[in-house]
């Protein structure tokens, strides 16, 4: 799917961040970098990067259907590589990197401009990770999030039957991932992998894929990103399948605060940390009243588990909160 609308991809989804903002969009941001200070930050305008989940020519990751689209504009010319005539587009997608080498002539055999056509086939991005995600997931959330608050804050018991645990389970384990910092094991592994050489090598501003991208462990780590959505969107992967393994081995307990605080939430909205009995608990605030944790699996995991904290746990559920953040928090 090529979809030329929707350029700011937010890692964090703007339907999630709405129950923190007020009623024209505005949040109460704290960076990380001036704490202390809050600033207001409309949702539509933070939390992403421009085209961070488009799929472009010269990603090594491409399908063959990809690089039909990516490549559609050479299809009336010829193409030579390395001194080959070359038609396939998966080859084209492999050798993008050295685009300017490249000779390409129209039938009559007449030299094309590179310049102007790289630039046009540089337009060309595949969106179908965004598009899918939001029909899949993000447009469902504001109306599952009235039903938690509907049935999780009017509850008299401290059980309810479960309901629509699946999509809050990939929901939950997506934004583990999708977040300015995803999954931890993830970027543990990647840190080993790549901190010797690859975190060493700068890539020119002009050749990166995006401006973020300052290293070859970044790009890396992104189009390994990318990859992982993808298939998660597809009902398959490594996402998929942690969140599908979550489902069968932990149950979902509803914090509530009552105020006078509430809880707060930032740029990594759902994490993993490891508490001061060395055992690990999965966290994500649902709304500034309602926090969801992850436990593991009880003769009660059919249902969800309701508790009103006190305000003392709730203020230390926001220090754990700012603790996992990247670069800011929300407050509510």
């Amino acid at each position: 799917m090529n979809d030329t609308k929707a350029k700011y991809h937010h890692l964090v989804p703007q339907t999630y961040m709405s129950a923190w903002a007020n009623q024209s969009g505005t949040l109460n941001i704290e960076f990380l970098s001036n704490p202390g200070k809050i600033v207001p930050r409309n949702k539509e305008k933070i939390a992403g990067i421009r085209d961070y989940h488009s799929i472009k020519a010269g990603m090594p990751f491409c399908t063959k259907s990809d690089t039909d689209i990516l490549f559609s504009g050479l299809s009336d010319y010829n193409v030579e590589i390395n001194g080959v005539l070359v038609s396939d587009t998966m080859d084209m997608n492999k050798h993008f990197f050295d685009f300017d080498n490249w000779i390409v002539t129209r039938k009559d055999g007449t030299l094309v401009s590179k310049k102007s056509l790289k630039r046009e086939l540089e337009k060309i991005k595949i969106k179908d990770i965004e598009v899918n995600w939001c029909v899949k997931y993000e447009n469902h959330w504001g109306t599952f999030v009235n039903e938690i608050e509907k049935k999780i804050l009017n509850a008299q018991a401290e059980y309810i039957s479960s309901f629509n645990k699946d999509y809050l389970m990939k929901f939950f384990v997506a934004l583990d991932w999708r977040g300015f910092q995803s999954n931890k094991q993830f970027e543990v592994l990647l840190e080993l992998f790549t901190k010797d050489l690859l975190q060493q090598i700068d890539i020119p501003p002009k050749e990166r894929e995006l401006p973020c991208l300052e290293t070859a462990a970044d790009e890396i780590r992104h189009e390994l990103l990318l990859r992982f959505y993808r298939l998660f969107l597809e009902d398959k992967g490594v996402i998929y399948k942690h969140a599908e393994a979550e489902l069968k081995h932990t149950g979902f307990h509803f914090l509530i605060a009552d105020g006078p605080t509430y809880f707060d939430t930032s740029d990594s909205p759902s994490f993993v940390f490891k508490r001061s009995d060395g055992t690990y608990k999965g966290v994500m605030p649902i709304t500034p009243q309602v926090l969801l944790t992850q436990e593991k699996c009880t003769d009660k995991s059919d249902v969800y588990c309701i508790s009103h904290i006190t305000d003392k746990a709730v203020q230390k559920y926001n220090t754990i909160i700012k603790e996992n953040a990247t670069e800011f928090i929300i407050h509510a």
